[in-house]
């Protein structure tokens, strides 16, 4: 790459005979009159790593000159030119952060011979930089700094395919790859395929990159195409100017397609080029751009079906099958839901400047039996109306959740436990014979009876392991074993305690690692 240099003098042939001789040494040579006309110069151009200027100017000096350039661009390199006797002022530039100087008359091979040295450290300067930021980004991806935003942790079991993608590709981002691979995210809407996107990108290299995210549903052939690819001036009807497409937009970050499954077949085409050649062109144009940008698609349609009805391009599925990653729906997910909705409730009555008092039996146990047809949105919305309607009475009942009422809850076998008359009487309302046999099935309903009741006593104490132990008639010792043996954690059920912190939109983020435990519905 050649070395650019920014020559500053105000005299005319001193400038000429500078620009000679560099560009000779194969520099590219920029010429400034002023301090004034060097700053705007070197604005201009970036890439200018060597500035030569002379250190008596009218208006801004050489000093000024430096000052100035140092504080834009440290790694960029000043040369001063001085007069005979200026040997103080000279020390002070060095002193300033100049790189060298000369006296005048000064030789032209000196000249060329430090232009040379300057432009080495330049470059080993802006490389020690890239790989200072590369050393700070993988950092935060290892410590999970530049996750925090979209973390959210979830324990259900039907989560460990999703963990297990989310780890994978996390290590291969860290291996430091020039190429990161498509991925495709199915689920429902609702279920957080973009808090998921999210994840992906601010675990990856280009964390620190443009995110853009687009709803392909939300725009007709032609529309989607310029909203992607760009458009020249003239290319179609109302093309008034020329407008740049997302691509180019996400230049060296992430761009989101949600529902791809509606995306024209036309403009499938285009999107697998991109994908393969790294190149496109704006509607309209002539000139090939290149593209360097991950993407990364969402639908709630099966690819593979839409390919057999010919909807979905096959080449371009396959381009994304390689990462498929699938989110179940929040009613297929019912250990999380507490969890989730302990979180979200954190965060909404925080913003209102209320105090969250944490859910009542009643309402853990209304939102237990619903079946969330709306899923993690429909959960964040419910949670939201119950910050914005609280009025300070005490824990949150099921009645103020204004939840349809649900028989049962979801899945596996419900355990009822029926206290009266000083005894307590566990009522099996269903249960799914299977081909275990009967010690391993009461093994596995003696679990679920477990976990029921802990998770049960630590909603109604609201994390408090010493009054839940009290209640359940057991030693603190005793119980605590019994929540590790559950993997529960007292403190995603006390009033301050979110496990971690929980996602900005509506669409739910990146789970830690699940369990294989024996879940009651």
């Amino acid at each position: 790459m050649r070395t650019k240099v920014l020559v500053v003098d105000d005299e005319e042939p001193i400038r000429n005979l500078l620009k000679s001789r560099l560009e000779r040494e194969g520099c590219d040579v920029t010429l400034a009159s002023s301090g004034d006309e060097a700053m705007a110069a070197f604005q201009k151009d970036s890439a200018i790593g060597v500035v030569v200027t002379d250190l008596k100017m009218p208006g801004k000096d050489g000093l000024t000159v430096l000052k100035e350039v140092t504080a834009k661009n440290p790694q960029a390199r000043v040369i001063m030119i001085t007069g005979h006797g200026d040997k103080e002022v000279a020390v002070k530039a060095l002193r300033s952060g100049a790189a060298d100087y000369l006296e005048k008359p000064f030789d032209m091979d000196e000249l060329a011979h430090s232009v040379r040295r300057c432009a080495r450290e330049n470059a080993l300067a802006r490389e020690n930089t890239d790989l200072v930021s590369r050393l700070e980004a993988r950092i935060e991806r290892v410590e999970g700094k530049s996750e925090d935003q979209y973390w959210f942790v979830s324990k259900d079991p039907t989560m460990a395919p999703v963990n297990e993608w989310m780890t994978v590709l996390r290590r291969e981002a860290m291996r430091g790859g020039a190429e990161e691979p498509s991925v495709v995210i199915y689920g429902e809407s609702g279920t957080g395929k973009e808090g998921i996107a999210r994840m992906i990108h601010a675990g990856s290299r280009r964390g620190r990159g443009p995110w853009i995210a687009v709803n392909c549903a939300n725009f007709s052939e032609q529309l989607l195409e310029s909203e992607l690819f760009g458009h020249e001036k003239g290319s179609f009807t109302g093309a008034n100017s020329m407008k740049r497409g997302l691509f180019e937009i996400a230049q060296g970050g992430t761009l989101f397609l949600d529902e791809i499954g509606e995306m024209d077949i036309k403009v499938q085409a285009r999107l697998l080029r991109v994908l393969q050649e790294k190149t496109y062109r704006r509607v309209g144009g002539t000139t090939d751009l290149h593209s360097d940008v991950r993407v990364i698609a969402a639908t709630h349609r099966n690819l593979k079906e839409c390919v057999g009805r010919g909807t979905f391009r096959e080449d371009l599925y396959h381009r994304f099958a390689k990462i498929e990653v699938t989110l179940p729906a929040l009613r297929d997910r019912k250990e999380d839901i507490l969890l989730m909705a302990n979180q979200f409730a954190e965060r909404a009555f925080q913003a209102r400047a209320k105090k969250f008092p944490g859910f009542a039996p009643d309402a853990v146990d209304a939102m237990y039996g619903y079946h969330w047809p709306g899923n993690v949105r429909e959960l964040v919305n419910m949670v939201e109306r119950t910050a914005i309607t609280y009025d300070g009475s005490g824990s949150i009942s099921g009645r103020s959740l204004s939840l349809p009422t649900a028989g049962t809850r979801m899945g596996g076998p419900r355990l009822e436990v029926i206290e009266g008359g000083g005894q307590t009487t566990p009522t099996l309302t269903r249960i799914e014979v299977g081909p275990e046999g009967y010690m391993l099935m009461k093994k596995k309903w003696g679990l679920a009876f477990e976990r029921e009741y802990l998770v049960s006593t630590l909603a109604k104490h609201l994390g408090n392991v010493s009054a839940a132990a009290r209640d359940a008639k057991l030693d603190r010792s005793n119980f605590l074993r019994l929540l590790r043996r559950h993997r529960l954690s007292a403190q995603e059920y006390r009033r301050g305690g979110a496990a971690a912190t929980a996602a900005t939109g509506t669409d739910m983020p990146m789970p830690a690692t699940g369990t294989d435990q024996a879940k009651a519905a």
